[in-house]
């Protein structure tokens, strides 16, 4: 073979692996890198294996084609960086990387970044330990079988013990983020006061400005730790709630 030959056969190799399309010979995933340390992929045979019957339950609704699995980077309370993991919707997994590398540029603080499987899929235990996350298939608790967003990977809670939800049939959730339902900061007794998510501060404009809405804005209850962005076909769905 030429050298010619030789070189486009390389070239032809090394785009192929770049892409996700290639791998020893066989076909893989295809992952796209948003910036270095931020990256969504489909979700593979070992997440399906870490998720199955956790936090993904067979079901007519969302099936694994439709979630991406997104790794990123953040900084935690103690200003350290850590390397995070989530599966959200494909819809949303380009703004979702988006997202937290702008958090991570303005050195954001994130306690930790978890798949909520590490917490057997136990929303109020993700929340106590005050985990960021996103995909649970799962319906509202006390609700009429209404699939929560998380359910379709269209919801993320941030910090959610530091950002309660308050105000609604469970009182405060989690019940150790008791502290922050006072969120004027000078009243708060919390000892991250100054980590709490407002309106209008840096982590709700990177949100918005990606089209999303916050439950801290709701007038029967506060969810100050949930973001949601409702888009294509579910906008008709109708069998959800935040």
């Amino acid at each position: 073979m030429g050298n010619r030959k030789v070189a486009a056969a390389f070239l032809v190799f090394v785009i192929g692996i770049t892409s996700g399309l290639i791998f020893n010979g066989k076909t893989s995933p295809a992952k796209t890198v948003y910036r270095e340390g931020f990256s969504y992929s489909k979700i593979t045979k070992g997440i399906k294996k870490r998720i199955n019957g956790i936090s993904y339950k067979k079901n007519k609704y969302i099936t694994y084609d439709d979630l991406r699995y997104v790794r990123v980077k953040y900084y935690n309370y103690k200003g350290k960086e850590k390397e995070g993991e989530l599966i959200v919707n494909k819809l949303i997994a380009r703004d979702v990387a988006e997202i937290f590398y702008e958090l991570y540029e303005i050195k954001y603080p994130i306690r930790r970044i978890r798949l909520v499987d590490e917490y057997d899929a136990d929303d109020n235990l993700s929340m106590a330990a005050d985990n960021t996350s996103s995909f649970n298939y799962r319906i509202i608790a006390g609700s009429n079988n209404s699939l929560s967003m998380h359910a379709l990977g269209l919801a993320l809670d941030i910090n959610p013990k530091i950002n309660p939800c308050v105000g609604g049939a469970h009182g405060i959730v989690p019940p150790n983020g008791k502290a922050y339902s006072q969120r004027k900061v000078s009243k708060c007794g919390g000892k991250y006061a100054d980590n709490m998510i407002h309106k209008g501060d840096e982590a709700y404009n990177i949100f918005i400005k990606h089209g999303f809405s916050w439950g801290g804005e709701w007038d029967n209850m506060k969810d100050y730790q949930h973001f949601y962005k409702v888009t294509g076909k579910y906008k008709k769905m109708g069998r959800f709630e935040w």
